[in-house]
């Protein structure tokens, strides 16, 4: 009995840990990205690739331009911005609105996560086109 137990615990330990999290972008249509960008973020954050101006979202490309600048992998950035996706601030303490979680879902998500990594601090960038790895986001096209 006692293993039983201690065995459902441990399923439900390891489901619990999962719950809410999101996954690895590992890869996406940074090109959809954009388009979907200006529909869904560009109205509150600024991202001179995509040339938005939001006010109210914090400016995207000093956000990330020293990431980038200090070697951050795509990877990462793509990851937290999939994670803002899903868990923002709803609340923050600069009394401005906080933003909606899970403004895209799915593989949408993930094609404006790649778009931002690709982009954010690079004004003139050419957002690549189809589905790409992450690893290939800084390749020479």
């Amino acid at each position: 009995m006692r293993v039983a137990v201690v065995s459902i615990l441990v399923v439900v330990a390891a489901v619990a840990a999962g719950c809410g999290a999101v996954k690895t972008v590992t890869s996406g249509d940074p090109a959809k990205g954009k388009v979907l960008f200006v529909q869904k973020c560009g109205a509150c954050h600024i991202l001179e690739a995509a040339k938005t101006q939001g006010t109210v979202g914090p400016n995207l490309d000093w956000a990330f331009g020293p990431d980038k600048e200090q070697g951050f992998d795509y990877s990462t950035i793509a990851d937290v911005v999939r994670g803002q996706i899903a868990y923002p601030d709803t609340k923050p303490s600069t009394g401005k609105p906080g933003m909606t979680a899970n403004l895209a879902h799915g593989q949408d998500a993930k094609d404006i996560a790649m778009f931002v990594a690709q982009c954010a601090a690079v004004p003139n960038c050419v957002a690549k086109p189809g589905t790409v790895s992450v690893d290939d986001l800084g390749a020479k096209s």
